[in-house]
């Protein structure tokens, strides 16, 4: 091997090192914010519980709606004020 193609190989290794470096450091800031938000995603299922419920009670309060509506609706067809 010539004086050249060793210095080539140097200079590449150095640049994979920098690289392997430079990804260490985007793994440990990665690493860092997920443990930031780590007591947000463990509240996950405790808000979409809620969210369902929130949704089951949309559900009764339209069904009660619509059954009063339709029975005061038959009422008024019955006694024939409409």
């Amino acid at each position: 091997m010539t004086q050249s193609t060793e210095q080539q190989i140097i200079n590449k290794l150095d640049r994979i090192t920098q690289d392997i470096g430079d990804i260490k450091t985007d793994v440990a800031v990665i690493k860092s914010r997920l443990d930031g938000q780590q007591k947000a995603i463990e509240k996950i299922p405790d808000l979409a519980e809620k969210v369902g419920e929130l949704k089951n009670w949309r559900q009764i309060a339209l069904i009660i709606i619509t059954g009063t509506a339709s029975t005061v609706f038959g009422w008024f067809l019955r006694s024939g004020r409409m």
